[in-house]
């Protein structure tokens, strides 16, 4: 630790005092970020922003969710880059908006084309009765096969990342520095359950690194080398049956570092549903997820 004052002829402590200074600020509170909230929002269960939904919203923002539909068509004709599936009953509201990812199951067709059942669609529109979807933003032209009968649309976020709006970015500027976190989360949800099992929910606080992003007119970053800082595990039980359950957590004293490398760094407060199976059938799904009181907030401390 750098000491003050310094004697003309100690080059010992001269030496100190300008590291202590290339490092970076001292102190605290020159780098402080965070979110925090008290009124309820859904869980938004996708992997792009927003990562809320109000609770007045018209979707569908169950982790898990199965619409059954009755029909698949190439749309404007075979070979097409979009696909229109109708519904089998008409929805009270659009259960899916652009940019959600969906999945087709269990569909029975023929041909050797492109497959009907597959993941990682993107939603193009969708309507009270019909939902456009393609397989990427380019929404590449292929020749699919002839729909059949049966299938069901839908989504599966369970034993996958869910993040909430809890986050914030920080800039480390030297090797001595460390990140103070803080995290709290309250958190309810639905489930359906077909054999009675356990299962884990995890709250975690990740950190991504981030890095200049050269797409022209891009203004954010581009983030990744994510790492797990600190996490909570809850075991659930549930039997045979509907049903609702909470958990509270509670992150108070996180310190990430001092080994953090000169960067700028995003926190996120995120969830995941770890379930007894990997892949449907599952024992138990997911319904609506609701956040309440949350929050996160992170600040540099410079050693």
């Amino acid at each position: 630790m750098a000491q003050f004052p310094i004697e003309i002829d100690d080059s010992q402590a001269i030496n100190e005092a300008i590291n202590y200074l290339l490092s970076g600020p001292a102190g605290l509170g020159q780098n402080f970020q965070g979110y925090s909230a008290y009124l309820p929002s859904y869980l938004r269960p996708s992997n792009r922003q927003p990562w809320s939904l109000p609770i007045t919203t018209g979707l569908n923002p169950s982790i898990y969710l199965s619409i059954p539909i009755s029909n698949i068509t190439p749309v404007g004709g075979n070979p097409s880059d979009l696909l229109l599936v109708t519904f089998t009953t008409p929805i009270a509201t659009a259960p899916f908006e652009f940019g959600d990812r969906v999945n087709i199951n269990n569909v029975i067709e023929t041909g050797t084309d492109t497959s009907l059942n597959d993941t990682g669609f993107v939603v193009y529109s969708c309507t009270t009765t019909d939902v456009t979807i393609g397989y990427n933003k380019t929404f590449d032209s292929k020749t699919w096969n002839t729909y059949v009968s049966g299938g069901d649309i839908g989504r599966d976020r369970m034993n996958l990342e869910l993040d909430t709006d809890c986050n914030g970015r920080v800039s480390v500027q030297g090797a001595t520095t460390q990140v103070f976190v803080s995290a709290q989360l309250n958190l309810s949800w639905e489930y359906d359950c077909t054999n009675a099992n356990d299962y884990n929910v995890r709250v975690q606080i990740l950190r991504l690194k981030g890095f200049p992003d050269d797409t022209p007119g891009s203004n954010d970053y581009l983030f990744a080398d994510t790492v797990l800082v600190s996490e909570k595990t809850f075991t659930k039980s549930v039997t045979p049956g509907s049903g609702t359950q909470d958990l509270e957590a509670i992150f108070t004293t996180v310190l990430d570092g001092p080994n953090l490398n000169f960067g700028y760094y995003w926190y996120i407060l995120a969830v995941q549903f770890d379930m007894p199976q990997l892949d449907p059938p599952y024992d138990i799904t997911i319904g609506k997820a609701i956040t309440k009181l949350r929050s996160l907030t992170a600040q540099v401390i410079k050693q």
